[in-house]
C-alpha cells in the first residue's frame, strides 16, 4: 500500500512540475485589440506572382532567447527578432554583430504590461506602437529585466531607432494569408504573427506537425517573428523564430506547414524601416493608369505643371485607375471639381497606411473588379496624386485646397506647394500612362495631377 502510495505521490509530483515548467506565452487574441491596427493598402494579384520559391532572413535574426515562464512574448517578438532584424539588414550585420547588438524584450513590454510582474501577457499592437512612436533600445543597454523603469534617458536614447511604420498584412479571415507573408520576407520586411499555440507547439522540433486533435481553438495567444518561407520544405512551409530559447524546437526555430499557418495564425504584421536609396537612383518615382472599361487607355499630355486628357470625356465614364510606386513612398490621392467638392481616393480609410514600402506596389483603385466613374458635374475633374517621403496630413491639404482661392493648381500649391520637389529634379513621361521619377533633393513631395474635362 505504501508503495502504491508513494507512485502516486511520485506521478502526482512529476505532472504538477511538467504543468508548471510549461513555456511562457502572453499575447492577447481578443478581436478588441486588433481593431485599430494599421491595414496594408491591397496589392492587385500580380504582384503576387513570380516570387521566390525560398527566401530567409535568418541570417539576421538573433540567437533565440528565452523569455521563461514569464509572459513577455510581445517584447521578444517584435524588439528582440523584429526589429533586431531590420536593423540587421540595413547594416548587413555579421552573425556576432547581430548578437551583439539586438534589441531588449524589456524595453517594450515593460512598458506595456498590464500587470505590476512579467507574468500577465500584452497586446503586440501596443508592442509594435512602442517601436513605431519612441523606439526602441539595444539589450545590452537595457538587459531582459522585469524589475526596470524606462526613464527619459531609455526614451532618448530609442529616438535612433524608431520604425517609420508597421501594418497588418493578413488577419485570420485573409484568404491568401500564406502569400501576403511571402511578399513581406521576399521584399526584406520581417514578420510578427499572433498565434493561437496548441499544447503540441511546445514539442516542436525541426517542424511541427500538429495533432488532429489540435484544430480547433485554444485561447493560449502567443507572438513569434517569421524569418523565412520554402516552396518545396515539408509541401511548402515558414520558418518560425520563437522565444522558448535554444534548447526547443531546432536550436530555437521550427519549420510550419503553409496549411498549419493559415490555420493557426490569427493575425501577421510587417515591420517597415525606412529605404535607403541608392545616391545615382531617383528616390521617388511611380506609374499612373486611367484605361476606359472598353479597354482603351485615357492618353494624356503633361503641360508643364500636370497632365491633360487629349479628349474630353463623358459624364458617367467607367474606368479603372491602377496606381504604383517603383521606390517606397507614402500615397495620398484625391479629386476636385470645379463645384469646389473634394473625395479622398487613397488609401481607402483612416486604418490603411498610406505607405507603399516595397520596391513594386501595384494598387487597383477601388480595387481589381470595380470602376471609377466620372461624376455628374459637368466641366472638369481634378485627379490629385502625392507621392512623399514623409507622412502627409492628407485630410489637413484637401480642406485646405477647398477652402482656397484660384485655380486647383493655385490652390494644391497654397496648401503644400513650399514641400514640392523642384521641377528640375522631376522628369514626366506622359502618353498611355503617366510616369514620373525624381530626385527629391531635400524636399518631400511630388504632385502628379490629372485634369479630365467631361460633359
Amino acid at each position: 500500500m505504501k508503495s502504491y502510495l508513494k507512485t502516486i505521490i511520485i506521478l502526482f509530483v512529476l505532472v504538477v512540475t511538467a504543468y508548471a515548467q510549461k513555456p511562457g506565452m502572453g499575447l492577447f487574441l481578443d478581436d478588441k485589440y486588433f481593431e485599430n491596427s494599421p491595414k496594408a493598402a491591397p496589392l492587385m494579384r500580380g504582384d503576387y506572382d513570380n516570387l521566390p520559391s525560398a527566401y530567409s532572413l535568418k541570417e539576421f535574426a538573433p540567437t533565440p532567447g528565452s523569455q521563461g515562464l514569464h509572459g513577455t512574448c510581445t517584447g521578444w517578438s517584435t524588439s528582440y527578432a523584429g526589429r533586431t532584424i531590420l536593423e540587421a539588414l540595413r547594416n548587413r550585420w555579421s552573425r556576432e554583430e547581430v548578437d551583439k547588438n539586438s534589441f531588449s524584450p524589456s524595453y517594450v513590454y515593460n512598458q506595456i504590461r498590464t500587470t505590476n510582474d512579467c507574468f500577465g501577457g500584452a497586446s503586440i499592437i501596443d508592442a509594435l506602437d512602442v517601436l513605431r512612436l519612441q523606439g526602441d533600445v539595444k539589450l545590452n543597454d537595457f538587459g531582459y529585466l522585469c524589475e526596470r523603469d524606462v526613464t527619459a534617458d531609455d526614451k532618448t536614447k530609442a529616438l535612433e531607432y524608431k520604425i517609420i511604420e508597421y501594418r497588418e498584412v493578413a488577419y485570420k479571415t485573409t484568404n491568401n494569408k500564406t502569400e501576403r507573408v511571402k511578399k513581406s520576407l521576399s521584399e526584406d520586411k520581417p514578420v510578427v504573427i499572433a498565434m493561437d499555440i496548441p499544447n503540441s507547439f511546445i514539442d516542436a522540433g525541426e517542424v511541427w506537425l500538429p495533432d488532429s486533435g489540435d484544430y480547433r481553438r485554444w485561447s493560449q495567444g502567443h507572438g513569434m517573428a517569421i524569418v523565412g518561407y520554402d516552396d518545396n520544405k515539408f509541401g511548402g512551409a515558414f520558418e518560425i523564430m520563437n522565444s522558448w530559447g535554444t534548447d526547443w524546437g531546432n536550436n530555437g526555430f521550427t519549420w510550419m506547414r503553409y496549411s498549419d499557418f493559415e490555420y493557426f495564425v490569427l493575425f501577421a504584421f510587417e515591420l517597415i524601416d525606412e529605404s535607403k536609396p541608392e545616391p545615382t537612383v531617383p528616390d521617388l518615382s511611380g506609374k499612373l493608369s486611367f484605361i476606359e472599361s472598353s479597354g482603351y487607355p485615357m492618353e494624356s499630355t503633361f503641360n508643364g505643371k500636370y497632365f491633360e486628357t487629349d479628349e474630353p470625356y463623358y459624364s458617367g465614364t467607367l474606368f479603372e485607375l491602377r496606381v504604383s510606386n517603383s521606390e517606397p513612398a507614402y500615397v495620398y490621392a484625391f479629386s476636385y471639381d470645379l463645384s469646389n467638392s473634394v473625395y479622398k481616393i487613397f488609401p481607402f480609410h483612416n486604418k490603411m497606411v498610406a505607405y507603399l514600402p516595397y520596391r513594386q506596389n501595384n494598387v487597383a483603385i477601388p480595387d481589381e473588379e470595380s470602376y471609377n466613374m466620372l461624376d455628374a458635374t459637368t466641366g472638369t475633374t481634378f485627379y490629385c496624386f502625392l507621392y512623399s517621403k514623409e507622412e502627409l496630413k492628407i485630410d489637413e491639404i484637401m480642406d485646405a485646397v477647398k477652402s482656397s482661392n484660384g485655380n486647383f493648381w493655385q490652390r494644391l500649391t497654397n496648401s503644400i506647394g513650399h514641400k514640392f520637389v523642384d521641377q528640375n529634379f522631376i522628369t514626366y513621361k506622359d502618353g498611355n500612362n503617366i510616369e514620373f521619377s525624381a530626385f527629391s533633393n531635400g524636399k518631400s513631395v511630388v504632385p502628379v495631377i490629372l485634369e479630365i474635362p467631361h460633359n
